[in-house]
Protein backbone atom coordinates (compact mmCIF):
# COMPACT_ATOMS: atom_id res chain seq x y z
CA UNK A 1 0.00 0.00 0.00
CA UNK A 2 2.91 2.22 0.87
CA UNK A 3 4.59 1.93 -2.58
CA UNK A 4 1.04 2.28 -4.26
CA UNK A 5 0.25 6.04 -2.11
CA UNK A 6 3.43 6.90 -3.19
CA UNK A 7 3.19 6.52 -6.74
CA UNK A 8 -0.23 8.25 -6.47
CA UNK A 9 1.50 11.38 -4.92
CA UNK A 10 3.54 12.03 -8.37
CA UNK A 11 0.97 12.29 -10.78
CA UNK A 12 -2.87 13.51 -11.17
CA UNK A 13 -4.23 11.71 -12.96
CA UNK A 14 -6.94 12.71 -15.41
CA UNK A 15 -9.53 10.59 -17.71
CA UNK A 16 -10.90 12.07 -20.74
CA UNK A 17 -13.59 10.54 -22.95
CA UNK A 18 -10.97 9.42 -25.11
CA UNK A 19 -9.13 7.19 -22.82
CA UNK A 20 -6.84 8.05 -19.97
CA UNK A 21 -4.05 11.10 -19.32
CA UNK A 22 -1.68 12.04 -17.07
CA UNK A 23 -0.79 15.74 -16.32
CA UNK A 24 0.77 17.98 -13.61
CA UNK A 25 -1.28 20.46 -11.06
CA UNK A 26 0.79 23.52 -10.79
CA UNK A 27 -0.43 25.59 -8.23
CA UNK A 28 -0.05 29.66 -7.80
CA UNK A 29 -1.56 30.86 -4.48
CA UNK A 30 -1.89 34.69 -3.73
CA UNK A 31 -3.17 36.13 -0.22
CA UNK A 32 -2.99 39.87 1.31
CA UNK A 33 -4.30 41.50 4.28
CA UNK A 34 -3.54 44.71 3.65
CA UNK A 35 -1.03 45.26 5.63
CA UNK A 36 0.77 47.87 4.03
CA UNK A 37 -1.93 50.19 2.30
CA UNK A 38 -2.68 53.13 3.52
CA UNK A 39 -6.69 53.09 3.96
CA UNK A 40 -7.42 51.20 7.13
CA UNK A 41 -10.62 50.36 6.25
CA UNK A 42 -8.32 47.78 3.57
CA UNK A 43 -7.51 45.62 6.22
CA UNK A 44 -8.67 42.01 6.74
CA UNK A 45 -8.10 39.63 8.60
CA UNK A 46 -7.40 35.67 7.63
CA UNK A 47 -6.55 36.03 3.65
CA UNK A 48 -2.84 35.24 4.32
CA UNK A 49 -3.86 32.44 7.04
CA UNK A 50 -6.44 30.92 4.69
CA UNK A 51 -3.33 31.13 2.04
CA UNK A 52 -1.20 29.17 4.39
CA UNK A 53 -4.09 26.36 5.02
CA UNK A 54 -5.20 26.19 1.72
CA UNK A 55 -1.33 25.70 0.98
CA UNK A 56 -0.98 23.53 3.53
CA UNK A 57 -3.26 20.99 2.20
CA UNK A 58 -1.68 20.88 -1.33
CA UNK A 59 1.23 20.54 -0.53
CA UNK A 60 -0.06 16.99 0.78
CA UNK A 61 -1.79 16.03 -2.35
CA UNK A 62 -0.54 15.13 -5.35
CA UNK A 63 0.94 19.28 -6.73
CA UNK A 64 4.36 19.05 -8.63
CA UNK A 65 4.69 22.64 -8.27
CA UNK A 66 3.27 25.33 -5.60
CA UNK A 67 4.33 29.14 -5.50
CA UNK A 68 2.81 31.18 -2.61
CA UNK A 69 3.13 35.12 -2.55
CA UNK A 70 2.08 36.49 0.70
CA UNK A 71 1.19 40.44 0.26
CA UNK A 72 2.48 41.10 -3.48
CA UNK A 73 2.83 44.63 -4.43
CA UNK A 74 1.31 44.64 -8.29
CA UNK A 75 4.72 44.51 -9.53
CA UNK A 76 5.43 41.26 -7.43
CA UNK A 77 1.85 40.21 -8.68
CA UNK A 78 2.56 40.83 -12.52
CA UNK A 79 6.51 38.78 -11.90
CA UNK A 80 4.99 36.54 -9.85
CA UNK A 81 2.33 35.46 -12.32
CA UNK A 82 4.78 35.99 -15.04
CA UNK A 83 7.13 33.41 -13.77
CA UNK A 84 4.41 30.57 -13.01
CA UNK A 85 2.93 31.17 -16.55
CA UNK A 86 5.97 30.13 -18.17
CA UNK A 87 6.22 26.95 -15.90
CA UNK A 88 2.63 25.64 -17.43
CA UNK A 89 2.89 23.08 -20.61
CA UNK A 90 -0.13 21.89 -22.80
CA UNK A 91 -0.32 18.87 -20.31
CA UNK A 92 -0.87 20.41 -17.25
CA UNK A 93 -3.16 22.10 -15.01
CA UNK A 94 -3.21 25.67 -13.93
CA UNK A 95 -4.59 25.68 -10.36
CA UNK A 96 -4.75 29.43 -8.81
CA UNK A 97 -5.96 30.56 -5.99
CA UNK A 98 -6.93 34.21 -4.40
CA UNK A 99 -7.79 35.47 -1.24
CA UNK A 100 -8.00 39.06 -0.44
CA UNK A 101 -10.45 41.90 -1.74
CA UNK A 102 -12.05 41.68 -5.32
CA UNK A 103 -14.25 44.17 -7.44
CA UNK A 104 -16.55 43.73 -9.99
CA UNK A 105 -17.15 47.10 -11.75
CA UNK A 106 -19.04 47.23 -15.31
CA UNK A 107 -19.64 42.96 -15.28
CA UNK A 108 -15.69 42.99 -15.07
CA UNK A 109 -14.05 41.31 -11.92
CA UNK A 110 -10.72 42.92 -10.40
CA UNK A 111 -8.64 41.63 -7.44
CA UNK A 112 -6.57 44.35 -5.39
CA UNK A 113 -2.98 44.09 -4.67
CA UNK A 114 -2.10 44.37 -1.43
CA UNK A 115 -1.19 48.31 -1.41
CA UNK A 116 -4.63 48.92 -2.15
CA UNK A 117 -3.50 50.97 -5.04
CA UNK A 118 -3.73 48.34 -7.84
CA UNK A 119 -6.71 46.16 -9.73
CA UNK A 120 -5.65 42.78 -11.51
CA UNK A 121 -8.33 42.32 -14.28
CA UNK A 122 -9.60 38.64 -13.35
CA UNK A 123 -10.74 37.32 -16.48
CA UNK A 124 -7.45 38.39 -18.27
CA UNK A 125 -5.37 36.36 -16.02
CA UNK A 126 -8.02 33.92 -16.44
CA UNK A 127 -6.98 33.67 -20.06
CA UNK A 128 -3.33 33.87 -19.98
CA UNK A 129 -3.73 30.12 -18.22
CA UNK A 130 -6.21 28.52 -20.24
CA UNK A 131 -3.57 29.68 -23.45
CA UNK A 132 -0.77 27.64 -21.61
CA UNK A 133 -2.31 25.06 -19.88
CA UNK A 134 -4.41 21.83 -20.92
CA UNK A 135 -7.00 23.25 -18.10
CA UNK A 136 -7.70 26.10 -15.23
CA UNK A 137 -9.02 25.74 -11.55
CA UNK A 138 -9.53 29.04 -10.27
CA UNK A 139 -10.54 29.18 -6.83
CA UNK A 140 -11.42 33.11 -5.53
CA UNK A 141 -12.28 33.96 -1.91
CA UNK A 142 -12.16 37.54 -2.77
CA UNK A 143 -15.91 38.65 -2.36
CA UNK A 144 -15.53 40.80 1.15
CA UNK A 145 -16.56 44.24 2.05
CA UNK A 146 -16.44 46.90 -0.02
CA UNK A 147 -13.13 49.24 1.89
CA UNK A 148 -13.94 52.14 -0.43
CA UNK A 149 -17.25 53.54 0.65
CA UNK A 150 -15.76 56.84 2.47
CA UNK A 151 -12.91 57.40 -0.03
CA UNK A 152 -12.18 60.08 -2.37
CA UNK A 153 -14.67 59.88 -4.88
CA UNK A 154 -12.16 61.06 -7.20
CA UNK A 155 -8.86 59.43 -6.18
CA UNK A 156 -7.66 57.06 -8.85
CA UNK A 157 -6.58 53.42 -8.94
CA UNK A 158 -4.51 51.86 -11.81
CA UNK A 159 -5.78 48.51 -13.53
CA UNK A 160 -2.56 46.31 -13.85
CA UNK A 161 -2.41 45.44 -17.77
CA UNK A 162 -2.13 41.57 -18.15
CA UNK A 163 -1.18 41.00 -21.69
CA UNK A 164 -3.36 44.13 -23.27
CA UNK A 165 -6.59 41.86 -21.99
CA UNK A 166 -8.04 44.89 -20.23
CA UNK A 167 -10.43 45.97 -22.76
CA UNK A 168 -9.10 49.29 -22.79
CA UNK A 169 -9.36 50.21 -19.52
CA UNK A 170 -6.52 51.31 -17.58
CA UNK A 171 -7.98 53.44 -14.56
CA UNK A 172 -10.83 53.94 -12.38
CA UNK A 173 -11.94 55.99 -9.36
CA UNK A 174 -13.02 55.39 -6.19
CA UNK A 175 -16.41 56.45 -6.68
CA UNK A 176 -16.61 53.49 -9.50
CA UNK A 177 -15.46 51.12 -6.93
CA UNK A 178 -17.83 52.74 -3.97
CA UNK A 179 -21.03 52.07 -5.98
CA UNK A 180 -19.98 48.77 -7.10
CA UNK A 181 -22.26 45.98 -6.66
CA UNK A 182 -21.42 43.54 -3.76
CA UNK A 183 -19.64 40.69 -4.56
CA UNK A 184 -18.14 39.67 -7.91
CA UNK A 185 -19.53 38.44 -10.82
CA UNK A 186 -20.14 35.91 -13.65
CA UNK A 187 -16.27 35.87 -15.22
CA UNK A 188 -16.99 36.66 -19.17
CA UNK A 189 -14.56 34.37 -20.97
CA UNK A 190 -15.36 30.96 -19.73
CA UNK A 191 -16.02 29.46 -23.22
CA UNK A 192 -15.60 25.72 -24.21
CA UNK A 193 -14.19 23.22 -21.15
CA UNK A 194 -11.11 24.51 -20.61
CA UNK A 195 -11.42 26.21 -17.39
CA UNK A 196 -13.38 25.96 -13.75
CA UNK A 197 -13.98 28.78 -11.45
CA UNK A 198 -14.67 28.13 -8.14
CA UNK A 199 -15.85 31.62 -6.14
CA UNK A 200 -16.18 31.42 -2.11
CA UNK A 201 -19.78 32.94 -2.51
CA UNK A 202 -22.51 33.42 -4.94
CA UNK A 203 -22.63 36.24 -7.90
CA UNK A 204 -23.36 39.09 -6.03
CA UNK A 205 -22.75 38.09 -2.26
CA UNK A 206 -20.50 38.98 -0.19
CA UNK A 207 -18.30 36.21 1.45
CA UNK A 208 -17.01 36.14 5.39
CA UNK A 209 -13.55 37.00 6.37
CA UNK A 210 -14.47 34.61 9.56
CA UNK A 211 -15.07 35.64 13.15
CA UNK A 212 -11.65 34.40 14.49
CA UNK A 213 -8.85 36.87 13.02
CA UNK A 214 -6.03 34.43 11.56
CA UNK A 215 -7.79 31.48 11.66
CA UNK A 216 -9.11 31.46 8.45
CA UNK A 217 -12.14 31.99 6.53
CA UNK A 218 -14.92 29.61 6.66
CA UNK A 219 -14.17 29.36 2.77
CA UNK A 220 -10.57 28.08 3.41
CA UNK A 221 -10.95 26.13 6.13
CA UNK A 222 -13.43 23.99 4.29
CA UNK A 223 -11.66 24.22 1.01
CA UNK A 224 -8.87 23.04 2.71
CA UNK A 225 -10.36 20.25 4.24
CA UNK A 226 -11.58 18.38 1.03
CA UNK A 227 -8.76 19.25 -1.40
CA UNK A 228 -6.65 17.14 1.07
CA UNK A 229 -9.29 14.06 0.42
CA UNK A 230 -8.76 11.68 -2.35
CA UNK A 231 -11.84 12.46 -4.26
CA UNK A 232 -12.79 14.31 -7.61
CA UNK A 233 -12.49 17.89 -8.06
CA UNK A 234 -16.25 18.07 -8.43
CA UNK A 235 -16.70 16.49 -5.02
CA UNK A 236 -14.01 18.89 -3.49
CA UNK A 237 -16.43 21.76 -5.12
CA UNK A 238 -19.82 19.89 -3.69
CA UNK A 239 -19.03 18.88 0.08
CA UNK A 240 -17.28 22.38 0.30
CA UNK A 241 -20.39 24.51 -0.50
CA UNK A 242 -22.49 22.58 1.37
CA UNK A 243 -20.12 22.38 4.63
CA UNK A 244 -19.84 26.45 4.18
CA UNK A 245 -23.39 26.37 3.52
CA UNK A 246 -23.97 25.00 6.53
CA UNK A 247 -21.40 26.80 8.61
CA UNK A 248 -22.03 30.28 7.75
CA UNK A 249 -26.27 29.74 8.55
CA UNK A 250 -26.79 30.06 4.45
CA UNK A 251 -25.28 33.48 4.67
CA UNK A 252 -22.78 32.30 2.08
CA UNK A 253 -22.89 29.49 -0.70
CA UNK A 254 -19.65 29.31 -2.76
CA UNK A 255 -20.45 29.04 -5.89
CA UNK A 256 -18.93 26.91 -8.95
CA UNK A 257 -18.63 28.14 -12.79
CA UNK A 258 -17.62 26.62 -16.22
CA UNK A 259 -16.02 23.12 -16.31
CA UNK A 260 -13.55 20.63 -17.88
CA UNK A 261 -13.53 18.16 -20.40
CA UNK A 262 -12.17 15.71 -18.04
CA UNK A 263 -12.17 14.45 -14.07
CA UNK A 264 -9.57 15.71 -11.87
CA UNK A 265 -7.92 13.91 -9.08
CA UNK A 266 -6.20 16.66 -7.30
CA UNK A 267 -5.31 13.92 -3.90
CA UNK A 268 -5.66 10.88 -6.08
CA UNK A 269 -8.27 8.63 -6.73
CA UNK A 270 -10.56 6.84 -4.34
CA UNK A 271 -9.76 3.10 -3.49
CA UNK A 272 -12.55 1.12 -5.51
CA UNK A 273 -15.05 -0.06 -5.14
CA UNK A 274 -16.58 3.26 -4.39
CA UNK A 275 -19.05 3.05 -1.72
Amino acid sequence: MGVLRNLCLTILVAFMATGEARAEVKALLIGSNYESAENDALRLANPLADLRIVSSALRDTNVASLVALEEPSSETWQQGLDDWLNTLSGDDIGLFYFAGHGFQIEGQNFLLSSDGKSLIPLDSLVNQITQRARGAVIVIDACRNNPYFDADPDERIEIVEIAGATRGINYVTFSDISYAPGGLAQLGNLRGLSAVAFFSTEPGNVAEDGPNPGKGSPFAIEFAKQIDRRQSLDEVFRKTAIAVTQRTENRQSPWRQGDLAFNVFVSGMRALPIP
